[in-house]
């Protein structure tokens, strides 16, 4: 079967291998779509400065599949169903996953980053791994809910805990950020979206954002909002924006840091204590969230910002993605 596979720093290509097996507690899944996400480039160009992923690998943590064949003692999995991968699946039975916060199980083996992932015809997943898929969802759009939008839900929601009402800034509307807008607004939220790239901020502005503005001509003492920003979250994670979320979050204010752009960054230490700003770490999303967010996308809460290119095509569009050519999200589909 054809896969994209991580061969080593700068060295990502298409090959064939041999179709996967399910092992026992697994289940093979025919891959109706795989969402394209920005870590892949973390990953494939050494961007996080040796981060261990073995290798070689079918990345592709954002998967929707259908299942195929399963593997020895696995129940309750209807073959010929669609289903979403939970990408950071755990043990089941460690503290973190008895207590539902399984996205923070140490011995996950996280897939399409530490195991096989999506980027094939065929991929195999644990059992405990899938969520069943809405029949109003398509195929594209519950692929990348398992990350794309179940992490922008969970950094809003469940860490940074946003109020209806509130002043709440969005620091990169690529993918995540798009998301992040929609949930946000949908909640309740007052949004400021902000970007360097003027068709990321229209399209802010298309799903709910108030007011949407080029971060570079942002007065972070004076943001354009008829309330304090009392939550910024930030998607793009480099220096110059943990810096400005710094600067413009309201005295009391919170911090969510989801994206990676950087594995440092500056400390206000100073603003941060005396005026007791909260900065808070948020990594991907529960199952049972990501059950949450394909409802709320059934039910037309969320409307998915995807659009779908051939497998045989991912090369080009890890280079589109790279470049800064994707506005929001793209599922390859085998």
């Amino acid at each position: 079967m054809r896969a994209a596979r991580y061969c080593g720093p700068h060295d990502f290509r298409l090959v064939e291998i041999d179709r996967p097996v399910p092992e026992r507690g697994d289940v093979l899944l025919r891959v109706r779509a795989a969402g394209l996400c920005h870590s892949d480039l973390h990953i494939i160009f050494d961007e996080l400065g040796g981060y261990p992923v073995p290798a070689p690998l079918t990345l592709g943590h954002e998967i929707c599949g259908e299942a195929v064949e399963l593997g020895e003692g696995v129940t309750g999995i209807e073959l010929g169903r669609r289903y979403a991968v939970f990408g950071p699946v755990g043990c089941g039975n460690c503290r973190w996953c008895r207590s539902g916060r399984d996205n923070l199980c140490t011995e996950s083996r996280w897939i399409g980053i530490a195991r096989d992932g999506g980027y094939a015809e065929y991929v195999t997943v644990p059992a405990q791994a899938l969520v069943p898929v809405p029949d109003s969802v398509s195929d594209a759009a519950a692929a990348i809910a398992t990350d794309a939008i179940l992490t922008s839900y969970h950094a809003l929601l469940t860490v940074a805990r946003l109020q209806p009402g509130e002043g709440v800034a969005i620091i990169g509307v690529g993918g995540l950020g798009l998301h992040a807008v929609q949930i946000a607004s949908a909640f309740g939220a007052v949004v400021l979206a902000l970007d360097i790239q003027e068709r990321k901020l229209e399209l802010a502005r298309q799903h709910g954002a108030a007011i949407a503005l080029d971060s570079r001509q942002l007065d972070p003492q004076n943001p354009p909002l008829d309330r304090p920003i009392t939550l910024v979250a930030d998607f793009v994670g480099t220096d110059q924006t943990k810096l400005l979320a710094q600067q413009l979050v309201a005295r009391g204010g919170r911090i969510v840091l989801v994206g990676l752009g950087s594995v440092g960054g500056p400390l206000l230490g100073l603003r941060d204590v005396s005026d007791e700003i909260a900065i808070l770490g948020s990594f991907w999303g529960t199952r049972q969230e990501l059950a949450t967010v394909l409802d709320l996308i059934a039910r037309g809460i969320i409307r998915p910002r995807v659009e779908t290119h051939p497998l045989d095509e991912i090369l080009t569009w890890v280079e589109r993605l790279r470049a800064g050519e994707v506005e929001s999200r793209v599922a390859l589909v085998p």
